[in-house]
């Protein structure tokens, strides 16, 4: 799968981690959005899995999970959502990416 981290904050101004990419072996797209706020006695760090969300299965349109972002207050780079698509089309596994504020990508593996 392709994996694709961003940090930034929600609209309210909780930090959070965007992981979002291609699972190839599913075919589908995900999401997960972890807060990084979070106390030790809360016990989901998670804003949102599309582990939890019966209707993100089996997606290969990405606009389902922008249209969560945007519900959750969090933009992301387009340059992340364009790598993201292009994963999708490649059919991409292991690829680890992660963005800078400006969409610039600071770490590949």
């Amino acid at each position: 799968m392709s994996q694709h981290y961003y940090d930034t904050q929600t609209s309210s101004g909780r930090n959070v981690q965007v992981l979002m990419g291609w699972d190839r072996p599913l075919q589908q797209f995900f999401l997960v959005v972890e807060d990084m706020d979070q106390s030790d006695e809360e016990q989901d760090p998670h804003l949102y899995s599309n582990l939890g969300d019966a209707g993100s299965l089996g997606l290969t349109d990405l606009g389902y999970f922008l249209n969560k972002l945007k519900e959750l207050g969090i933009t992301i780079p387009e340059r992340m959502v364009n790598e993201i698509q292009a994963d999708c089309c490649m059919n991409m596994g292991n690829r680890q990416v992660g963005y800078n504020k400006n969409g610039t990508i600071i770490c590949k593996v």
